[in-house]
């Protein structure tokens, strides 16, 4: 009615193939459509995929000259941080250790390689790490109180009771 139609007009002009409403609550795509989208996508995908005549080789992976790739050698999330870690590599403590076993065959191609790289956060020690560090000390204290007898219970209660009356005066 915003416009100057009811949708019951334009809902007969189109037929019930459209976007019509079945009651005048909710509204609902006709299944017919849908139903007919979806199959000529699902024939439209097969139909690319399958228009080749050729067939679908399987070839070796490209080792980039090394023999026997193992899944070490893959490409992970630490090869693609790289360049946040120099960028932002001041905010952290890195520590990258790199040792080679040189081998006989050729100085280019190691026997092994071991790579260890170590990042700590700066902020941890300086502020993270003593705040939980005091509140780890204070809980250990109050957990003292925890393990006394229903006497001592009944006096901290008493205390603080006291204490309240008088600060909130």
């Amino acid at each position: 009615e915003l416009v100057g139609g009811k949708i019951a007009t334009t809902a007969g002009a189109f037929g019930w193939l459209w976007l019509t409403p079945v009651a005048h609550e909710r509204a609902s795509y006709s299944g017919a459509i849908v139903f007919l989208w979806i199959i000529v996508v699902v024939i439209l995908v097969y139909i690319l995929l399958h228009s080749r005549k050729t067939a679908i080789h399987r070839m070796p992976l490209w080792d980039c000259g090394f023999e026997k790739i193992t899944h070490r050698m893959q490409y992970n999330a630490t090869s693609f941080s790289m360049p946040i870690r120099k960028i932002f590599g001041f905010l952290f403590n890195i520590r990258e250790q790199v040792r080679l076993s040189i081998s006989t065959r050729h100085p280019s191609f190691p026997n092994r390689l071991y790579y260890r790289l170590r990042i700590r956060d700066r902020f941890w020690g300086w502020i993270y790490k003593p705040i939980s560090e005091s509140s780890y000390w204070i809980s250990r204290k109050f957990g003292r109180l925890q393990q006394g007898y229903i006497h001592i219970y009944l006096i901290y209660s008493f205390i603080t009771i006291i204490i309240l009356l008088i600060f909130a005066r």
